[in-house]
């Protein structure tokens, strides 16, 4: 029996996520190619994610404007946010503590803790770009995986 050596993630890596904000959602096929160019080009896109305008927080949105400074983006425009652990697990224990019952008999569904990861992770508090360009994407996430590796050869 031969054993392959697991490897390791980088502790120190940070990971984003990608929003891709439409008004009106994407299609399938549209969403796969975006999904597939993103994987295919960064390493460090944890979530990927369809956000449709018309349907999304208001209060959320007008934070990410706010923070950019209310751009004019063209659709599809994308949302990159780091993702934070502390938040995804504060949702969490939030979520499991409103339904102490539901949690006490394993009620609570894989959707309801889905949504609670959606909350924390699309936090536009930890957005970092807002952008109509695909390539200023990938080119902002290489830099930031760059900047990763960089830092731990020191």
């Amino acid at each position: 029996m031969f054993f392959r050596k697991k490897k390791k993630e980088d502790p120190n890596k940070k990971w984003y996520s990608i929003g891709i904000m439409t008004e009106n959602g994407l299609e399938d096929g549209e969403y796969e190619i975006l999904l597939d160019k993103f994987l295919e080009k960064v390493d460090n896109a944890g979530v990927i994610t369809d956000l449709v305008r018309k349907e999304y927080d208001k209060e959320r949105l007008e934070i990410l404007e706010q923070k950019f400074d209310y751009p004019v983006l063209s659709s599809p425009a994308f949302v990159v946010s780091e993702i934070v652990q502390e938040d995804i697990i504060r949702e969490t224990e939030l979520l499991e503590k409103k339904h102490k019952w539901k949690k006490f008999f394993g009620f609570i569904s894989l959707a309801e803790y889905l949504e609670a990861d959606h909350r924390a992770i699309y936090n536009f508090n930890h957005a970092v770009l807002y952008t109509d360009s695909m390539e200023e994407v990938i080119h902002f996430l290489n830099q930031k995986s760059k900047e990763t590796v960089l830092s731990n050869l020191n």
